[in-house]
């Protein structure tokens, strides 16, 4: 997500030019633009639902002295909140999720390519979920497993990462538990943007903040979600992003159009920096 662990502190971060053209369907031809290498941190993130000023959720984020995220807390239409420990290596070693008074911990442990994170339900059943990563460090495969309290274990979730030439995610397969057959995949497009969440420890942000797809370059312009099976391939739900750059090209906020079954939903991220 070899030198494995080191990406594991920071996100990505790329020594070498990105070239916006790579991942852009307008057609035109961009500068190549040098990485931002000042590190950013979100402070906190606003959600709102159809209109920019219905804010349903508040997310804050908070560090400790060493820039570490020590915890997220969702307020609003969830009562969430995660906070986590580090070793002396700044890895991270537990996190803890308590949501409506229940408390679930997470312990994560590193063995070569791979990070595993073990959490037990409330219903006592084991919960696993293994990250792999490609030669580049990118996390590129998450297995989730479920053993019950009787011993017997499942697969709940296997999830392939294609990459483009500048790190976005192009493709997320879902593979059923036989290990090859593919049962529903998710395509992305990108424009320049610079995404808020790139210097977000990778672990965390793939775990907490998925719906974002926050481990990618860029912050997608479109995503389309589809399911395979004997009968096809059905488009299920479309994304369409718009943003709304600063002068450094990190988002203060995007519209969101989602698309399901004709029906259109609007929603509003307005995300907010550490000065």
């Amino acid at each position: 997500m070899k030198c494995f662990f080191s990406f594991l502190i920071l996100a990505v971060a790329f020594i070498s030019c990105d070239d916006p053209s790579l991942d852009s369907n307008s057609g035109t031809n961009q500068e190549v633009v040098e990485p931002v290498l000042d590190v950013v941190g979100l402070s906190d993130i606003q959600i709102a639902a159809t209109t920019p000023s219905n804010v349903t959720d508040n997310i804050m984020i908070s560090y400790d002295q060493n820039k570490l995220i020590t915890n997220i807390t969702f307020n609003g239409n969830q009562d969430l909140n995660y906070s986590f420990d580090y070793a002396a290596n700044n890895r991270l070693e537990t996190a803890v999720k308590t949501e409506s008074n229940i408390t679930t911990t997470y312990n994560f442990s590193y063995v070569d390519d791979t990070v595993i994170i073990e959490s037990i339900e409330p219903s006592g059943d084991l919960r696993e979920r293994q990250l792999y990563t490609d030669t580049q460090n990118r996390i590129n495969r998450v297995v989730t497993r479920l053993t019950t309290t009787t011993g017997a274990t499942s697969q709940v979730e296997d999830l392939r990462y294609q990459y483009t030439a500048n790190f976005n995610v192009n493709r997320i397969n879902k593979i059923s538990e036989n290990g090859f057959t593919i049962v529903g995949y998710s395509e992305f497009t990108y424009e320049f943007n610079n995404n808020p969440f790139r210097d977000m420890n990778d672990v965390l942000r793939i775990l907490i903040f998925p719906d974002f797809v926050p481990y990618t370059r860029y912050l997608p312009s479109s995503r389309m979600d589809y399911t395979s099976d004997s009968n096809g391939v059905t488009l299920d739900r479309t994304f369409n992003y718009e943003y709304t750059l600063q002068e450094d090209q990190f988002p203060s906020s995007r519209e969101i159009t989602t698309t399901t079954s004709g029906a259109s939903e609007i929603s509003f991220e307005f995300f907010n920096y550490i000065p």
